[in-house]
């Protein structure tokens, strides 16, 4: 009879432990994916932010210039649709650069402490201005 209990309680023990680990592992999970989601967005802007003067044969320059309120809309979906909120501001501008400041705001929530917090990751994404 003492061992069945020595092992219940050891089992007990045990499943304590691991739901505090799975707790753990699913706050990390979220800093990780604010982290890749802070990336993307730099990527994202440096890539389809971009105003670009094209040379045609016609001596008149074709000027690409993207809508960048759909471009900004579009990221805050994806923010959005990941559980976080995004916030855009377009900064100062350095030689052939211009400069987007962002706040991704997310949530950290544990459930086994009843913990739960607001973080927000700052951020500063360029994109190129070439004529």
């Amino acid at each position: 009879m003492k061992t069945v209990l020595e092992t219940s309680a050891y089992m007990l023990i045990f499943a304590m432990i691991s739901l505090v680990s799975i707790d753990f592992i699913r706050m990390n999970k979220r800093v990780s994916d604010a982290g890749q989601m802070s990336q993307y967005i730099q990527n994202y802007i440096e890539a389809y932010c971009g105003e670009y003067v094209i040379d045609t044969a016609d001596k008149e320059d074709v000027v690409y210039i993207p809508d960048r309120e759909a471009i900004y809309n579009s990221l805050k979906s994806m923010a959005s649709n990941a559980g976080m909120k995004l916030e855009l501001k377009e900064e100062g501008e350095t030689g052939n650069y211009r400069y987007i400041a962002y706040d991704l705001k997310y949530g950290i929530n544990a459930a086994m402490f009843r913990y739960s917090s607001e973080h927000t990751v700052k951020g500063l994404a360029r994109y190129a201005v070439i004529s």
